[in-house]
């Protein structure tokens, strides 16, 4: 563990950057519920949300990607399995 992980907080929601706004969702939501609720909140019908654009809201409001989300979580011991982690990133199935 680096230096001043053990201080990260820990996750809270779901969340994707769209078109310079952040949507998030609390659990047991995933992120295709984030983009089912931008569709219907915006009326688009290609929600373009891909890469860094996915990842997760922590306690402190810092939007993270998956990657930094996935320190998090393990920092905090939110996983439920972390043999079940891929890719070294966050998917909301590993924590809710």
């Amino acid at each position: 563990m680096a230096a001043g992980d053990s201080d990260r907080a820990p996750i809270t929601h779901v969340a994707i950057r769209y078109r310079g706004k952040v949507w998030v969702l609390p659990p047991p939501n995933r992120h295709h519920d984030v983009v089912r609720m931008i569709a219907d909140e915006t009326g688009d019908t290609h929600i373009d949300c891909r890469d860094d654009n996915q990842g997760f809201m922590d306690a402190d409001g810092r939007n993270l990607t998956r990657e930094q989300a996935l320190v998090s979580v393990l920092c905090n011991k939110q996983v439920l399995d972390e043999s079940d982690i891929r890719h070294g990133q966050l998917f909301s199935e590993d924590i809710w």
